[in-house]
């Protein structure tokens, strides 16, 4: 999410919308992070000055001001294996198709640093969270998967991978919401979107709610 990662940035609507809630903050970093929590308490006793990562300037405002004293780690390892799916396509005389999909993902990032240009942080979360750019994001993760075949499923096997990883990381946020009432906010970066989101969605137990219902006031 480098779209957010600016200094100097003021939160506004999403930390009134948190106040006075049950809330939990959640980023991209190991659970049990030493450094996380280190910088975190750090910040707090104001030995820290923030970086330009949005963990910092979202999340570390955020669980600030809410009063908190910790902050959750809730990312997990797994595979990308990127290089197999362009071997496969190499091999098959396929790369045109293959790097065809990555100047999509390309224009994706340029679009969304161009619109940031001329729009505010919040306008520029707000764009790459809505359904049409989530959706986008996902259809090249599918085009993948047309890179294999019996025996061979680079492409399939890849989605499988980050499928994989995002429901280890739906997991370490279920952990936190241990009880009735609990809310986690989730910081994590754009690539995950589409897949966190049709986690939290699909679990029946949970209520998923999203940027845009906080700042329709804004």
């Amino acid at each position: 999410m480098s779209h957010s990662e600016t200094a100097g940035l003021r939160i506004v609507a999403p930390a009134s919308a948190v106040c006075g809630s049950r809330w939990q903050i959640a980023v991209e970093r190991d659970p049990g992070d030493r450094r996380l929590a280190a910088d975190y308490a750090d910040y707090l006793a104001g030995k820290h000055a923030l970086t330009r990562n949005e963990i910092e300037q979202l999340g570390f405002r955020l669980a600030h001001d809410l009063g908190h004293t910790s902050i959750h780690g809730v990312d997990a390892d797994g595979e990308f294996p990127y290089a197999r799916v362009a071997d496969y396509a190499k091999a098959r005389d396929r790369s045109a198709e293959f790097d065809a999909i990555g100047k999509g993902w390309e224009k994706l990032v340029q679009a969304q640093n161009a619109y940031l240009g001329s729009h505010t942080i919040l306008e520029t979360l707000l764009y790459v969270n809505a359904d049409e750019r989530v959706a986008d994001d996902m259809r090249g993760y599918y085009r993948l998967v047309r890179f294999g075949e019996p025996w061979n499923w680079a492409g399939a096997d890849l989605l499988a991978d980050w499928f994989r990883r995002n429901a280890r990381i739906y997991s370490n946020v279920l952990s936190l919401a241990d009880a009735p009432g609990e809310r986690v906010l989730v910081l994590f970066g754009s690539g995950h979107l589409c897949w966190l989101r049709s986690n939290f969605s699909s679990d029946p137990s949970i209520r998923l709610r999203r940027l845009s219902e906080f700042t329709a006031s804004e």
